[in-house]
Parts: structure tokens; sequence; C-alpha cells
């Protein structure tokens, strides 16, 4: 049992990790995943998982457009690009914050207001990873 898991799992987690960075994908990039897993999970005598990724591929052929995908991740870029403008705010306001820590000589208030910058910067960077992301994933709809 544990080896049927494990056949299953290793190959689609090595198939989605080539893909990690790609939520939103042409349909034909989706089917052709779609058909791998199902032929590893017939490999591993999955009839369930069969079943499933069978439903999934004939659903994905019959309603996936690229069109449709193209749109979708224009709309996650603009998500991003708001996100990233909210995570710069808040950057902004937590070095006001620290600003005024500093000014008032409050060397507690200070700490936790450093703390504060650095958990917003780390946030800003995530934000700004995921939009690189997000333009990666539009900019293969364009080639």
């Amino acid at each position: 049992m544990k080896t049927k898991l494990i056949a299953t799992l290793l190959p689609l987690s090595m198939l989605l990790a080539g893909h990690a960075s790609a939520e939103i994908l042409k349909c034909s990039v989706k089917d052709a995943q779609i058909q791998s897993q199902i032929a590893f999970a017939k490999k591993a005598g999955n009839d369930f998982e069969v079943v499933g990724l069978e439903k999934a591929l004939k659903e994905n052929q019959q309603h996936c457009t690229d069109a449709n995908q193209h749109l979708s991740a224009e709309q996650k870029v603009r998500e991003e690009q708001e996100d990233v403008s909210k995570a710069k705010q808040e950057v902004a306001e937590a070095e006001a914050d620290l600003r005024q820590a500093q000014a008032q000589g409050d060397t507690k208030k200070a700490l936790k207001a450093e703390k504060k910058l650095s958990e917003k910067q780390a946030k800003l960077r995530k934000k700004n990873e995921d939009l690189s992301s997000a333009q990666a994933d539009l900019a293969a709809f364009k080639s």
C-alpha cells in the first residue's frame, strides 16, 4: 500500500514542482499534466485516482480555453500588483512608526517597531515574488 502511494505521489509531486510558479497554464499544458498523472496512476494501479483524473481531463477539454486562461493570468497580475501596493504602504507605515519610536527615545517601542518593519519587508518581498510569478505566467501566454 505504501509503495503504491509513494509511486503515485512521487511523480505527481515532481510534475507539480516543475510548474510550482506557474499557477495559470495553457489548456494544452494542463491536458498534458493530467494525462501524465493518469499514466502514473494507472501504473500504480490506483483505479480511483484514474477515474477522478479522467473526469478532470474531460472537464478541462470541455471548458478550458486559452483565452479564458489569458484573462485569468491578467487578473492575477492585477491582484498581485494591488497586493504589492498594499505591502509597500504597510512598510512605509512601519518605517514611520520606527522613526517616531526612535525620536521619542523609547528603546522598547523602537525594538518592537523594528521587528514589525522587518515582518512587513518580508511580506513585501513575498508579494513581489508572487507578482513576478504572475507576470511570468502572463508572458507565457504572449509567447
